[in-house]
Order: C-alpha cells, then structure tokens, then sequence
C-alpha cells in the first residue's frame, strides 16, 4: 500500500479536472497555441501545478478542440530517474494505479458507469506508449464520453495523456490522438509555446 500512495494522491487531485467537460471548447485555430491535427485544431487552454500541494505531482496542460479535450500530465511522484518508454520495473504498478483512479472516481460518484477496455503497447515518434480506453457516463451531466489513456516515461518523468471524446466519438478517433500525441513529442510536452492561465494548486 505504501507505494501506491502516490498514484491516490494524484487521483484525488487531478480526476476532478480532467472528468469535468470543458465550459466551452474551441474550434478557431490560434496560430500561436494551437497544434492541427488534419481537419482537427487542438486549442491549448492552461497549465496546472500540483507541486505547491504534493511534490512529485507536476504539471498539467489543457487542451481543447470541437471534438474533445486532452491533459497531458508530466511528473515524477517525486521518484525520478523513470527508465523510458514502458520498461521502468515501477511501471505496470503505476499503470495500473491510473486504471484504479478512474474506477476510484465511479466509487466516489465523478462517473455513473465505466467501462474498461484492452490495454496494449504502442509507437509513436520512436517512444513506446500503454494504451487503455475507458466508456464513461458523467454522473453530473448524465453525458457519455469516450476516453483513452497513454502512460509513458520520458526524460527521467512519466508523462500521461488523457483523451475524452464525446460520444459518438470521430470514426478516426485512433488517428486523432496518434497525431496529436505525435505533435506534442515533437514539439516538447513539458510547457507549451503560448501564455494563457498558469495555475498553481
């Protein structure tokens, strides 16, 4: 129990933020926050730090789009020296830590009903992901969504993306986030190029 600490403390923080839907998402591109994934413009809205509450949680960066929205989650839990890709022996704990959270938040009322699906490897930009998808219905909102989760390690720190789409999802949805994840490797995760809210929690 000791070790899985961390992954709690993240859940209790972070769930409520990446649960709720936007307020209001956008599908104008800015041509400097913006990353165009085809016909689909990924609209970074903020940046959250955790570290001020718990370090070792990190950052957060929120994005938007008229199909979904996206975190990508950059931390260590105050551990370090993560191995790249998939293969640190802490990993698949960890994995299955962030599987626990969204089953956590369905206990704790965030989700009327989950549904876990295939958990497999993937590549993306030469750098090995683990994919699960998730069915949810927000309790709150009585909506569903569709949402993916991509846990890495990169530079020494996991790096996690959570994908929500509405349903129905895009027919392409696999691609869509295959293209934005690229973009965002390509790019740098750990702090976007634009200057909206930065929040510190």
């Amino acid at each position: 129990m000791t070790k899985l600490w961390p992954a709690l403390l993240i859940a209790a923080t972070l769930l409520s933020g990446c649960a709720a839907p936007p307020g209001a998402t956008s599908t104008a591109p800015s041509a400097a926050a913006s990353r165009g994934t085809g016909t689909v413009y990924w609209q970074y809205m903020r940046s959250t730090s955790y570290e001020a509450r718990q370090p070792g949680l990190g950052i957060s960066h929120r994005y938007e789009s008229r199909v979904g929205w996206v975190d990508v989650y950059v931390y260590d839990l105050k551990q370090g020296n993560w191995l790249p890709g998939v293969d640190d022996p802490r990993f698949e704990e960890h994995f299955k830590a962030t599987v626990n959270e969204v089953q956590l938040a369905r206990a704790n009322g965030v989700y009327a009903k989950v549904e876990v699906g295939p958990v497999s490897d993937l590549r993306i930009e030469e750098q090995t992901l683990r994919r699960v998808s998730f069915r949810l219905l927000h309790a709150a909102t009585g909506r569903s969504y569709e949402s993916f989760t991509f846990l890495t390690a990169r530079n020494g720190r996991l790096l996690k993306y959570r994908m929500s789409f509405a349903t129905p999802a895009p027919a392409d949805v696999d691609a869509i986030a295959r293209e934005f994840i690229a973009q965002n490797l390509r790019s740098g995760p750990d702090m976007p190029r634009a200057s909206p809210p930065f929040l510190n929690i």
